[in-house]
């Protein structure tokens, strides 16, 4: 089966991942996987094993997108095409402009409410990539780490850790995939902070990793019994008797194989 994801760019945020990871575990399955970008042919953060090709002639068998503003190109799309809804806030006014003329795939619980009639496909994380390491970190301190992007809740979480003493703070961006799992290796605690719903890759690769996920549980829903949830942030960090908490969720049931199992059971194929 060809089958085909649209994204408007190739850049390490906005949801990308997910296509490209699909991607790669449906060709190890036999199919073929096009990335149809509007912006890129070249994606140097990660290895993905499909191809890639322009708006231009957008054609296969099954075709995903989860970008709102890109749905502008669905009327001259060639195939099946299933709306895959990743994010709430400002995105959701798209997300209803569509719902009803295409069959809807969620990737959070939380969508339901605003989409009933839709496949749930939760997940996923790449558990062969990231995955504890065999020895446990030497510990020379706490060492607590976010994503630092704009919607994520970075400006919060620091403003709510600064300056708590011996409590080392730092914020990750723009990483492939072996960069993030060295920084995951190199910490303690992940801080989940976000407010508009969807999925939050981060706190699963962490989790997957084997760190420890400290949050206000949004985006976590799915695996929320594996983080710690917290109401205060810098209250938790300032009590250091929680600083040796540790909490390890295996994160198989969310794994890209999963997600592409219950993907081809909804697209039809195997």
């Amino acid at each position: 089966m060809r089958i085909g994801a649209i994204t408007p760019h190739l850049e390490c945020f906005g949801g990308i991942r997910r296509f490209l990871e699909i991607g790669n575990c449906m060709v190890d399955r036999g199919h073929e996987f096009i990335i149809f970008s509007k912006r890129g042919r070249q994606c140097g953060w990660f290895k993905f094993k499909g191809r890639f090709a322009g708006w231009d002639r957008i054609r296969a068998d099954r075709i995903l997108i989860g970008d709102p503003p890109s749905f502008r190109v669905l009327p001259r799309v060639h195939g099946k095409a299933y709306v895959y809804v990743l994010a709430g806030g400002k995105f959701l006014a798209g997300y209803k402009s569509a719902y009803g003329r295409y069959p809807f795939i969620l990737n959070n619980r939380v969508f339901k409410k605003w989409f009933p009639k839709s496949k749930l496909v939760e997940g996923g994380v790449n558990i062969n990539h990231f995955r504890p390491p065999i020895l446990p970190r030497p510990h020379s301190g706490t060492r607590v780490i976010y994503y630092e992007r704009g919607g994520k809740g970075a400006d919060f979480i620091k403003r709510s850790l600064r300056g708590i003493k011996g409590l080392e703070v730092a914020g990750l961006r723009g990483l492939n995939n072996d960069q993030l799992l060295k920084k995951y290796r190199s910490a303690d605690f992940y801080v989940a902070w976000e407010s508009r719903p969807g999925w939050c890759n981060m706190a699963a690769e962490a989790l997957a990793s084997g760190l420890t996920v400290v949050g206000n549980g949004i985006n976590c829903e799915p695996f929320t019994n594996g983080i710690i949830k917290v109401k205060n942030l810098r209250k938790f960090f300032e009590n250091r008797s929680n600083w040796s908490k540790r909490r390890a969720y295996p994160m198989n049931e969310f794994s890209w194989e999963r997600v592409c199992d219950k993907l081809m059971k909804i697209m039809g194929g195997k």
